[in-house]
Order: C-alpha cells, then structure tokens, then sequence
C-alpha cells in the first residue's frame, strides 16, 4: 500500500489545504481547536486531557477510522486494551490461582509516544514521507500523543507493536502468561525478580520507562489483582471486595433513606456518585459477576429516580470511582 497526502485528504473528510491549515494552527490551537483539562492521578502528579472541538474533532474520527481500515495492524492475542471485543476481563482471565502475578505499569504511556515514533510506524505501514509528516501533525500536540483524541488509543498500539513482540518472546520462553492492558503489563507464573529485570531491560532498550512506584509482586495466599480484578481463584476474575461493600451500602442506604437524601447527607453528591454512574457500576459488576450485578442493577434502577444523569452526559464512566 502507498498513501498519499491526496489519500490522507480524502479519508479525513477534507481538502489538503484544510489539513495544512489544521496541522499549522494545532500547536497553538488551545481554547480553540481543542480544551485542555488537567487531571489529578491517583498515585500523585497530573494528567492532562485533550478534548478536540470542531473542526478538529470531525477529522481526528475521520483519521481514526482511516488507520483503523487502512492498516495493517491486528491486535495480538495478548493486548486487551482499545480492541473490539476485549476487556479488563478478558485480560484479568489470563492470570486466575498464578503462584505469582507481576504487575509492571509504564511511565506516561500515551505523551512518551514521540511524533518520530509515530512517523516511522505510518511509514513503515506505506505512507509516503510527506503524508505521514502530515498525519504526524495532525494526531500529536507539543510533538507527542495527546490522551483524548480519538485517534491515540489505535496508534498506541501501533507504535507499541515491536516491544509487544519482544515481551511475547520473552515471556514464551520463560513460561509465563503475559498480557497489556494500555500501559498495564501483566506476568504471571514462576516469577522471580530476574524476570523484572529482564523485562525492564527489554523496555528500556526500547524507549519506555518503568513507574517503579506501580511495579508489583502478588504472590499466592495474598491480594492478586490484574486491570482492578481479583484472581485468585481460579474459576474467573471477580470484583474486589471493597467495592462490593461500597455499593452494597449504597443500595441499603437509598432502600433506606431515599436517593436525595444519599446525595444531601450521605456523600453521594460530594463523591459524584449519581444515578448514571453507579448504575455504570452496577452494569460493570454483571459483566464480572452477573449474580450479583444483575439484582444490584434492577434495584437501583428502580429506587433512583429518573433525571439524575447529570455525569454521563460530560462522558463519566465506570472506570472514575
């Protein structure tokens, strides 16, 4: 395959001079062609967002559906993350009663993801050198891959595909169960700190940085949790405990007291846990543990009361709380 500037043009939607005009007026195009909203972390630090606006946004879909019927690109077995048809499930399924589960997080996944990265995996995919420039510009912000946009989560896993191939070879070899959510990297087996190392090693040789802060051993006998799933038992992934507790207060204190007053004096608006989200929640549950999801899903349907879906329309989900 050969892709042309022309082609490019054509699968966003828009004329060449629109997409020079765009890729010129992106670097300075906040507020304009796009918002951008700092999120705290978890764990400490700051994550920023992007949020493109029109045109942009019409164009960034565009793009996105070009690579994804335009390349060659097939997820491999292992990765579960942005893949039609798998999960958090799908992936924690991989690592049930291990002797031992290794967890590995990478350091700022999607803005470590260079445009020069990007360049050379469109080029490698048959772009010509001026429509991959061109793509480049119009799919990265500040010279790396912007969390938001849609076209970040395919090319992510582009550009991730050569380590992804090592780390399976690696993994063969050693007899280890090896799977990538995102920037989740999760071993499983006869896991040893050897297997840290080298794992590390083959990361680093490639460009990507270990978060040491997230890196985790979870050894037989003691909490083993892959993508927020426990898996220690070996008939399937299963919600943590702590969350079944939470919404399990929850349902009894709106069965008890009435959804407004959950939301006035029990913390459910400071925690933003209204209707649309906890029943994102329960939905989530089912999909893990239907017994208990299902029942919890039809109870709080029915106690909370229409017109409270203020979250899900600013594109909240499951994975906030």
């Amino acid at each position: 395959m050969t892709f042309s500037v022309d082609d490019l043009a054509e699968h966003a939607g828009t004329s060449v001079e629109v997409l020079e005009w765009l890729s010129s007026a992106l670097p300075v195009g906040a507020g304009r062609l796009y918002a951008q909203r700092p999120f705290r972390k978890k764990h400490g630090g700051i994550r920023e967002v992007f949020k493109p606006e029109p045109p942009f946004d019409a164009i960034s879909k565009n793009l996105h559906r070009s690579f994804t019927d335009v390349l060659s690109y097939e997820a491999p077995d292992h990765v579960h993350g942005f893949v039609r048809g798998r999960s958090t499930v799908s992936n924690a399924s991989h690592h049930l009663a291990k002797e031992c589960v290794l967890r590995i997080d990478l350091e700022d996944f999607f803005p470590s993801i260079s445009a020069a990265m990007i360049g050379t995996a469109l080029q490698a995919q048959g772009y010509q050198e001026k429509a991959a420039e061109l793509a480049v510009s119009l799919v990265t912000i500040g010279g790396k891959l912007p969390i938001g946009l849609s076209t970040s989560p395919f090319l992510s896993n582009l550009v991730f595909l050569t380590t992804d191939r090592s780390l399976v070879e690696y993994a063969q070899a050693e007899s280890l169960s090896f799977t990538r959510y995102v920037d989740d990297l999760t071993f499983s087996g006869e896991v040893a700190d050897r297997h840290l190392a080298d794992i590390s090693r083959i990361l680093g040789d490639a460009g990507w940085s270990v978060n040491t802060r997230k890196t985790a051993f979870m050894r037989r006998g003691g909490p083993q949790y892959v993508t927020g799933l426990y898996v220690g038992r070996p008939e399937g992934p299963r919600i943590p405990r702590k969350i079944k507790r939470q919404m399990r207060w929850i349902l009894h204190v709106i069965s008890k007291f009435g959804y407004d007053a959950y939301m006035e004096e029990f913390g459910g608006e400071g925690e933003e846990m209204h209707r649309n989200r906890l029943l994102g929640w329960a939905c989530y549950i089912a999909a893990v543990e239907p017994e208990l999801g299902y029942p919890l899903l039809r109870k709080l349907d029915e106690l909370i009361p229409e017109g409270y879906g203020r979250l899900a329309e600013r594109g909240y989900g499951v994975e906030d709380l």
